[in-house]
């Protein structure tokens, strides 16, 4: 469990579901190789989910399908799912990502405790990259590469 900072529990957002999309990205990521992939009905939305939704769509009148990081996984595999899922965008779907650059709730410390080393040298690289213009970007592929 992480520290709670905030009243995460006094916010209510409770967009529909939608199974049809979520049949869908199970069709295209079966037919992209990917070999098991996990349909979890009971779990609602996460707040890195809802809390830019929020934001977006506050009647929480868009159905949301949420997929989740998996953390055993690198980013190749995460770049394979994204252009697994490419297709949507020409269908209309809304494709977002949401967290921190660096995003471990287990190391979590109190506001105004020192950031990790870690977590600001991969911060600082990040914001050098993209400041330095060390990216590439099509639109046409849904594709950033950092280098």
């Amino acid at each position: 469990m992480f520290p709670i900072f905030f009243p995460f529990f006094q916010l209510k957002y409770t967009p529909p579901g939608a199974p049809l999309l979520a049949k869908r990205v199970k069709e295209l990521l079966m037919a992209n190789g990917f070999k098991r992939v996990h349909e979890d009905k009971t779990r609602g939305v996460d707040h890195g989910t809802w809390v830019p939704l929020m934001f977006m769509y506050p009647e929480a009148d868009i159905p949301v399908c949420q997929l989740s990081v998996q953390t055993d996984r690198d980013g190749t595999y995460h770049y394979n799912l994204g252009k697994a899922l490419a297709p949507l965008r020409e269908e209309g779907i809304l494709i977002m990502g949401s967290g921190a650059t660096t995003h471990n709730l287990g190391t979590m410390q109190p506001s105004g405790s020192p950031v990790p080393s870690w977590a600001l040298q991969f911060d600082t690289w990040l914001k050098n990259a993209l400041l330095e213009g060390r990216y590439v970007f099509s639109l046409e592929k849904s594709l950033l590469i950092i280098y």
